[in-house]
């Protein structure tokens, strides 16, 4: 009897490991708690039971382990077991422990397989439904599917994969389904969009290559990816993903693009300088500090950058290793300081043409502690009518805490003028991340350099175009605003009416200049770096291009001046036709096209 005990305590202990670590859907999990139970319950039995046959005994203690399924069993086997004995009791114990388990586990398999049953036949009631799949239900998926669901006119029908009655209470029309999103399945007829929004990057991003194997051959399908790794868009940028359109959604990217274009950094700037402060360098102001350096290359404009942090010189170290050119051309200040420290004062003290403000810190409290400071020190700075201004936006998570921020004053009812944004609610729902307009506009920019691409199958081909497209996208106002000032409206319509009116060839060639300027700081925001002729001559056999993207090497990181002596080096290198200039010029020229395109489009119908 001991060594049948420890071998089904042995089997039990097993079958729980296995169930805990591999990522199986429930009814799998319960099936295989099952299975191991009948076959603990057996090899438990098998000594009480009194035949000298041992295959006969073998198939009674098996067959009398099945039918504990049922919740009638006879129990009087358990009776010849000493319960006067230690040994006895624990052994009857864990017998009355599988009789309980097997009829429950059923149980919930059986509910399961009717779930599953009715899911299918939901399914099929819904076939004609564009499919809005998320791989949980969190925060995050209820904004998308809140606003999926808001739209008029759409024939939507939300999935919630992995759904957990326990947790999820929130009352949302949708199908629940408790497997994985890798696991459902879906028929050929729907159009589907699976949005991988677990907290767990790394989940969503197995899960997106999980779903490209499963489905590469199926049209009409489109995945969003939420990972702000560059790894994930290497892997995935290397993954042959066949008819599927697959979108990795950066949120950190995507909501500062969303700020500087709902709050340019020329605002509130004075002598015509942009003077940036950024206080807190992590993640979110390291991909802040790479964003505004392109982004505040406007003409007529001197950009100046400062960073306090109290790793400030271990970040700079950083940077320079990851973008090596970019410390080097652009008037970047680091100061290694607490922000409440007297050195930090001394120097926001120099810091008088400060502008534009960007708090991001570890916590939503230091971020309004933060800022509140900033504010009253720039104030103080203003000696004739403490009336100085610059704006501070603070990255703020909780939806509550960003609201009252935004609405803060001081017991006079003076407001604070802080720009709170960064919260889930701002991410997915307001400004949502998700299809934004910025994406349908960048979408236009690369329409304006490939024509043919009406499918966009370049454009979501990789992520650098698209990356790319909506750098040039954003920064489209800017260059509007350059050359009317004082008649720019941000309004799309006005700007683009006055724009066509005073466009001439010098304008196209300013702002061709300047869109090389922003595409030298862009390039070297994503870690891009100088290379002569000479040294393309050293690759170029090799990679078959005059660019190399995995060391990222550009012999066109020069001055828009030296382009067209780049440009005849490179015809004679490569045989090709290559005209630097003409690119940035042709993208300039395609100004009013692709904001009428734009305005008529708008956010692409359907595709949320």
């Amino acid at each position: 009897m001991q060594t049948c005990f420890l071998i089904a305590v042995i089997i039990t202990i097993a079958s729980i490991i296995a169930v805990f670590k591999y990522k199986e859907n429930a009814k799998t999990k319960i099936v295989i708690m099952i299975i191991s139970s009948i076959v603990s319950l057996s090899i438990l039995v098998f000594p009480l039971i009194e035949q000298e046959n041992v295959v006969f005994k073998v198939m009674n203690s098996f067959f009398y382990a099945i039918q504990s399924i049922g919740i009638n069993q006879d129990l009087s086997l358990i009776s010849s077991i000493d319960l006067h004995t230690l040994q006895g009791i624990v052994y009857s114990f864990y017998m009355y422990l599988l009789f309980l388990a097997l009829p429950v586990l059923t149980a919930s398999v059986i509910l399961i397989v009717l779930g599953d049953i009715f899911v299918k036949i939901e399914f099929a009631l819904n076939k004609n439904k564009r499919l809005y799949i998320f791989s949980e239900m969190n925060e995050k998926s209820l904004m998308v599917a809140k606003r999926i669901l808001n739209r008029k006119g759409n024939n939507a029908k939300i999935v919630f994969a992995n759904f957990d009655r326990e947790k999820n209470k929130e009352n949302i029309k949708a199908i629940r389904i408790s497997n994985s999103i890798v696991n459902i399945k879906i028929g050929d007829e729907n159009k589907v969009t699976f949005y991988l929004i677990s907290e767990n990057e790394e989940e969503n991003l197995e899960n997106a290559l999980e779903l490209i194997t499963k489905y590469h051959k199926r049209e009409k399908t489109k995945i969003y990816v939420v990972n702000n790794s560059e790894v994930a868009t290497i892997i995935l940028d290397s993954t042959d993903k066949g008819k599927i359109n697959v979108e990795i959604i950066n949120e950190t990217e995507r909501m500062i693009y969303d700020l500087l274009d709902r709050i340019p950094l020329y605002l509130n700037s004075i002598n015509d300088k942009i003077s940036v402060l950024i206080v807190g360098c992590g993640r979110v102001g390291q991909e802040f500090l790479k964003t505004i350096v392109w982004c505040g290359q406007i003409i007529g404009y001197e950009l100046e950058i400062n960073v306090i942090d109290i790793n400030a010189d271990k970040i700079k170290e950083e940077i320079n290793i990851e973008q090596p050119e970019l410390l080097e051309n652009y008037n970047i200040n680091f100061i290694n300081a607490d922000i409440k420290s007297k050195n930090a004062s001394e120097e926001i003290e120099k810091l008088s043409e400060v502008n534009y403000i960007f708090v991001s810190m570890e916590s939503d409290e230091k971020n309004i502690e933060t800022a509140i400071l900033l504010r009253r020190m720039f104030l103080r700075q203003d000696k004739d009518g403490f009336n100085r201004r610059p704006i501070i936006n603070l990255w703020i998570d909780n939806e509550n805490k960003k609201e009252k921020i935004n609405g803060l004053v001081n017991e006079r009812n003076n407001s604070y003028n802080l720009n709170a944004f960064g919260s889930i609610k701002d991410m997915y729902y307001d400004n949502c991340i998700i299809n934004s307009k910025l994406e349908s506009l960048a979408k236009q920019v690369h329409l304006s350099y490939s024509p043919k691409d009406v499918n966009l199958k370049q454009y979501n081909s990789l992520e650098y175009n698209k990356c790319s497209s909506r750098a040039t996208a954003l920064h489209l106002k800017y260059k509007l605003y350059s050359v009317l000032r004082e008649k720019y409206t941000n309004n799309i319509e006005e700007d683009l009416k006055n724009y066509e009116e005073i466009a001439n060839d010098k304008i196209v060639e300013e702002l061709s200049e300047n869109e090389h300027e922003r595409w030298n700081a862009y390039t070297r925001s994503i870690g891009y770096t100088k290379k002569t002729i000479e040294e393309v001559k050293s690759y170029i056999e090799n990679t078959g291009d005059y660019r190399h993207f995995l060391a990222k090497f550009h012999p066109a990181l020069v001055e828009y001046e030296e382009l067209d002596k780049v440009s005849e080096e490179l015809n004679k290198l490569t045989g090709k036709e290559i005209d630097l200039k003409e690119s940035d010029r042709m993208i300039i020229r395609n100004i009013p096209n692709i904001f009428k395109k734009y305005i008529k489009r708008g956010v692409v119908k359907g595709e949320e």
